[in-house]
């Protein structure tokens, strides 16, 4: 079973798109959704993915710089990219990225399903006769949690809240909220605070930027509240850990 990813970030075609009944008729598996390319390659280094159905025109990575960074470090990926008219000669430039096609928006089912059977068809071709793979397909939750993982990963310098994750994955807070302590072993906010904290101490290893600025680049509004929680979780202030690493 081919497993595909959806990049676009009008949620209502990602929704719209994964709910086909087409995918089940050609055997492949629509394992989740993303909203700009962060977000896919995110899910690019936790699930191993087929093929990639992706829009042109997202915020943070757009579908021409995903398709060139699958083009450089996971050719195997099969990339088909939507965009609209006026963004149509911009689209074609990814021809170089070997993009498998382009898909005019609104979509034609026909054209869109035209190319995944050509897609198909070809992998057919060039694969030799395999065994089942032995992968371990992640579960229903696995794949909701991942879906939630790769919004915060995309989105933690904002002030997000699980409210805002779990609509994105559309269940309530209190239901996501089990899910994910029961699937990671820790709650959303101690996930969420790791994130952030991880991110922190890479840009203090950059001398040229300010606490305050390194404290609003991974989602703290207030540097002193910052400071706290780092100290917290490594027992040493931000000024401490980078006076630490330069020596």
């Amino acid at each position: 079973m081919k497993k595909m990813l959806i990049v676009d970030d009008d949620w209502l075609i990602s929704s719209s798109l994964m709910s086909m009944d087409e995918w089940n008729e050609r055997n492949i598996d629509v394992i989740g959704t993303a909203e700009n390319g962060n977000e896919a390659l995110y899910w690019m280094e936790n699930e191993k993915i087929d093929i990639i159905l992706t829009d042109i025109r997202m915020p943070h990575m757009d579908g021409i710089e995903l398709t060139k960074h699958i083009y450089e470090q996971s050719p195997q990926i099969q990339v088909i990219i939507m965009s609209g008219y006026e963004e149509f000669a911009y689209a074609h430039n990814a021809l170089k990225y070997n993009a498998k096609g382009y898909i005019l928006k609104p979509l034609d089912t026909n054209e869109l399903f035209g190319v995944i059977d050509k897609i198909l068809k070809e992998s057919e071709m060039s694969l030799p006769v395999l065994s089942q793979t032995d992968e371990k397909s992640a579960t229903y939750h696995e794949r909701l949690v991942l879906s939630g993982k790769s919004f915060i990963n995309a989105n933690y310098m904002n002030p997000i809240t699980l409210k805002d994750v779990s609509k994105r994955v559309h269940l309530t807070e209190h239901y996501f909220g089990q899910i994910f302590k029961s699937t990671t072993g820790e709650s959303f906010l101690n996930f969420l605070t790791r994130i952030r904290m991880e991110k922190a101490c890479q840009l203090l290893k950059k001398p040229n930027l300010k606490f305050y600025e390194i404290s609003q680049k991974v989602g703290y509004n207030d540097p002193k509240y910052f400071t706290k929680m780092f100290q917290k979780n490594y027992g040493l202030t931000p000024k401490e850990f980078r006076k630490q690493f330069f020596n």
